[in-house]
């Protein structure tokens, strides 16, 4: 965009300036050739958000203690954090469920430990509360976990939540000490996929209805409203937190709804991208947000970063140009404001070991994982990535995306994750992305990129960077030499990278 604005201005100037038409036409030329030869924009300060529920809220004090002792040494930057509904609900709707007193005590005391922890070790925190809902909440006839929360018990049970982390909140379980502040939340988790909200679909009259995205609207408005009646009006609050897939067959109600059709139903827009005048659009209210959280998973973490996706409605993380498109088109309808900034909060990649179904092969989720951070880098939007998980799970079916094995032993990805390198360009010169995770704050680092020849040897120093960015990100262009690149900060190595297309 700004290198098209300075094209406009350029092409304007000549206009007026006594120029013959051969001059004209030879400085357009030179302008258009600068213009295709820039670089695409960047996003230069790019968050490394974390998460992992099972180490920070399911395994004790001490495991938490531990993992926020890891991810910061990482150079994690954020924690995000669903709440559960069901967790903190009591077991019978609250007389008054604004006060966080009407929930037991108890279960409070993972979160307010880990909102202590992440503040005590600098790390920002995002909080997402988020189903399964206590079934009193359900307004479905046959009451479940998922299905069709009550918004106003949504409102409800986020008000107390914000409360309780509003910074002025005194905690009945530390004799009255006050807790602090949280101001980053984003509204539930993957409302288009059927374990965390359904019905998905509905038909209606002879009309298949993407039900979850009517209810997510009145959940996120409520969830809003809460947030603001609590103190927390100025704060960074999220929407969506959509899975990157959806589904043609299967039950209506399981059937996952794919994020463009669930964007566009939730925003009411067209498939054109114009404002719908379906029912419950008419008096659309523009969302008081300021972010949108996706998931852009290649099939659950278990294909390569490029690989395009499936089917049309998918956004993975190598079609990010989908959810721009969907995103913009609501700005122009008025449905939330323009150039909303994209978090990419819950990604990773599966390996094999454990997982020899939808696991890739373990020596190869460095390289994915660095791929993922330089495709994100290039997107000025994006301004967050995500890790799930620090530690595989224990049961096998459910997410080895860590980076760490169960047993607890580094993956060959956790190194790659704490100094990322990729090498990519086809012509003269080549460009090596990468980032000193652990930096704090902008201080000056120094990296050295190095080279080994093809046919072996030992590595030379090829060009030596101080990075000042405040992520400890850096992007820089070298001639092109055949053999492994490598960087080398301090006492870390990277990972041993070949040169890639792109």
């Amino acid at each position: 965009m700004v290198q098209h604005d300075r094209l406009g201005q350029g092409l304007r100037a000549l206009r007026g300036r006594g120029l013959s038409h051969a001059a004209r036409l030879a400085l357009t030329t030179v302008l258009l050739c600068l213009a295709a030869a820039a670089p695409a924009a960047a996003s230069h300060d790019q968050e490394s958000i974390f998460e992992d529920e099972h180490q920070l809220l399911e395994s004790g004090p001490g495991v938490a203690a531990t993992a926020l002792d890891d991810i910061d040494a990482l150079g994690a930057d954020s924690v995000r954090s669903l709440v559960l509904w069901a967790r903190v609900a009591p077991g019978r709707r609250p007389a008054n469920a604004t006060d966080p007193r009407a929930y037991p005590p108890a279960a409070w005391d993972p979160y307010d430990d880990l909102v202590r922890g992440t503040r005590a070790r600098g790390l920002g925190l995002i909080l997402s509360p988020s189903t399964p809902i206590p079934v009193w909440a359900s307004r479905c006839k046959h009451r479940t976990a998922t299905c069709k929360p009550d918004p106003k018990a949504y409102r409800a049970f986020v008000t107390a939540l914000g409360r309780r982390y509003s910074g002025s909140y005194a905690d009945e379980n530390q004799g009255g000490g006050v807790l602090p502040r949280v101001t980053r939340w984003s509204l539930l988790n993957e409302p288009n996929q059927p374990g965390w909200l359904t019905p998905q679909y509905e038909r209606r009259r002879g009309r298949l209805v993407a039900t979850a995205a009517v209810v997510y609207r009145a959940l996120a408005r409520a969830g809003i409203a809460g947030l603001k009646a609590s103190g927390h009006a100025r704060d960074q609050v999220l929407l969506g937190e959509t899975g990157p897939i959806g589904r043609f067959t299967g039950p209506l109600a399981r059937r996952p709804i794919s994020p463009v059709e669930f964007l566009r139903k939730l925003f009411c827009l067209t498939p054109g991208g114009r404002r719908s005048k379906a029912r419950g659009c008419r008096g659309f209210k523009r969302f008081a947000v300021s972010g949108f959280a996706h998931h852009p998973y290649q099939r659950g973490g278990s294909r390569p970063p490029a690989e395009p996706p499936e089917a049309a409605g998918e956004i993975t993380i190598s079609a990010p140009g989908r959810l721009r498109r969907v995103l913009d088109a609501a700005a122009r309808a008025r449905r939330i404001p323009r150039r909303l900034p994209v978090y990419y909060t819950e990604f990773g990649f599966q390996t094999n070991p454990p997982d020899r179904i939808f696991g890739v092969r373990a020596a190869l989720q460095p390289a994915y994982l660095n791929q993922s951070d330089w495709m994100a880098y290039r997107d000025r939007r994006v301004r967050g990535v995500g890790q799930y998980k620090l530690v595989d799970d224990a049961p096998l079916p459910s997410f080895q995306s860590g980076l760490r094995f169960g047993d607890g032993r580094p993956k060959p990805g956790y190194a790659a994750y704490r100094l990322p390198i990729w090498v990519s360009g086809r012509g003269a010169r080549l460009r090596v992305y990468g980032q000193v995770r652990p930096a704090t704050n902008g201080t000056p680092q120094t990296v050295r990129i190095q080279r080994r020849p093809p046919k072996g040897g030992a590595f030379a120093t090829v060009r030596t960077v101080t990075v000042r960015s405040r992520r400890g990100q850096f992007l820089v262009r070298v001639p092109r030499r055949p053999g492994v690149w490598r960087l080398v900060w301090g006492s870390l190595v990277s990972r041993d990278a070949r040169v890639a297309p792109r």
